[in-house]
């Protein structure tokens, strides 16, 4: 008997809203922390960023930080916790408070003594002796109407006590797909270079029950970048192949920007590019590839590379973008030629030929299944909140010939519910 009535003792304070309420309030805090703190980061990072310090008496340092694990909060044991007791939370006040109102709520509720307190209010003299115009009118009007004998009762906008269960539900399922994507997802990021494969090996985040497909591969097939007039970038787009090496399922397409791909529930996305360096052809038979180095100056971005040859000579190429021009100096740093990619030039009685700029493409290989519930969650939880707003009407009339006496009460629009009862005076034709 102890045992049940502490298990009822739980449940209702788990169901209690003002528990839920500060719950909600911790959950809040405890994310603003986590957006303050980096999340994740290695502890050379936290070591840098939040060195020790005995100048400020609040001040955290990085030993603070990994002690009590603010560094990944929310994969935290007792953030979890305080996830999972949020969730019940709900659910319990979802089916002890919520839906019962509801219930209550469709109910029909006769008074035979009507009170003013709290309620617009309304004596009057009538010359009808039946129901049925009160009926009638509140009918027209959109109220739902019962009546008994003398009595009448009305009420209209139920679907506004169901927007708060709508929101709870929400809110579940919210806090579902927030921990299936915390336990299952995972995203990889990698520079591959135009013409090769890679496969999905270099994690950089996977939760602990994900399992990363590795019967999956992918290649790179081609790589443009489109420009402005004033040769600044606008778009750069891959070509891309992936391919089921079981079932043999293959898809080709051409991502950029915000313009991902889905293949089997994962999102390829383009997030940067590199120059790697230039494939040469020298004297018809010879061919190297020169790697090149990045340079950055006011905000330009130039790649660098040079060949020696004669022993104490060296031609020297300065790549800016990926137009297919490329300029070409001596040692001297005196302009040589502006070099189209395959096209055969001869500089200084040497025969070049730079076939092609070798880039790579920046992916971000992601995998999250509670991505789908989370959109869900918010989709519901916007309806709700817009019919949260329709106001849930009551409107009881008592009839004693010959006075009328009628009650209107309204959880918001009060000026709706005035013209709602100043309507049903017209039709009835009341002196007041």
């Amino acid at each position: 008997m102890a045992h049940k009535i502490l298990r009822w003792q739980v449940i209702r304070i788990l169901g209690n809203l003002n528990f839920s309420i500060l719950l909600l309030l911790l959950i809040a805090c405890i994310s603003i922390i986590g957006t303050i703190i980096e999340q994740n980061q290695s502890i050379s990072y936290y070591q840098t960023t939040y060195p020790i310090s005995n100048d400020y008496i609040w001040h955290i340092d990085w030993l603070f930080i990994t002690q009590y694990h603010l560094n990944n909060i929310y994969t935290s044991l007792p953030f979890l916790c305080l996830m999972i007791l949020f969730g019940l939370s709900l659910l319990i006040c979802t089916f002890s408070t919520q839906l019962p109102s509801l219930k209550y709520a469709k109910r029909w509720k006769m008074k035979q003594n009507i009170k003013t307190q709290n309620s617009t209010y309304h004596k009057l003299v009538s010359a009808d002796k039946t129901m049925c115009l009160s009926t009638y009118v509140l009918t027209k009007t959109g109220y739902y109407t019962f009546y008994q004998r003398t009595n009448l009762y009305s009420y209209k906008g139920i679907y506004g006590r169901i927007g708060p269960i709508f929101v709870h539900i929400s809110l579940i399922l919210l806090l579902i797909g927030s921990l299936e994507s915390l336990f299952l997802s995972f995203y990889i990021q990698a520079m591959v270079p135009v013409g090769e494969s890679f496969g999905l090996n270099n994690i950089i985040h996977s939760g602990p029950l994900s399992k990363i497909p590795d019967w999956i591969k992918g290649e790179v097939t081609d790589f443009n970048i489109e420009y402005y007039k004033d040769s600044s970038i606008k778009q750069f787009y891959s070509s891309i192949r992936m391919a089921n090496i079981i079932n043999n399922h293959q898809s080709n397409q051409v991502i950029a920007v915000n313009r991902p791909m889905q293949f089997e529930n994962l999102t390829i996305y383009q997030t940067d590019w590199q120059v790697n360096g230039i494939r040469v052809q020298l004297d018809d038979d010879i061919m190297i590839q020169i790697p090149v180095v990045e340079i950055k100056t006011n905000n330009q971005q130039y790649w660098f590379t040079s060949i020696t040859y004669q022993n104490d000579k060296n031609l020297s190429f300065i790549i800016s973008d990926l137009q297919d021009k490329i300029q070409c100096y001596n040692q001297e740093g005196k302009l040589l030629e502006v070099i189209q990619t395959n096209q055969n030039y001869v500089i200084d009685f040497i025969p070049i030929n730079i076939v092609s700029i070798l880039s790579s493409t920046g992916l971000q290989i992601k995998a999250d299944p509670g991505l789908t519930l989370i959109y869900i969650s918010f989709s519901i939880l916007i309806l709700s909140t817009i019919t949260s707003y329709i106001s849930f009407s009551q409107i009881w009339i008592n009839h004693y010939y010959p006075h009328t006496y009628v009650q209107g009460q309204t959880n918001r629009a009060q000026l709706h519910l005035e013209e709602d009862i100043h309507l049903i005076t017209q039709y009835l034709d009341l002196n007041i």
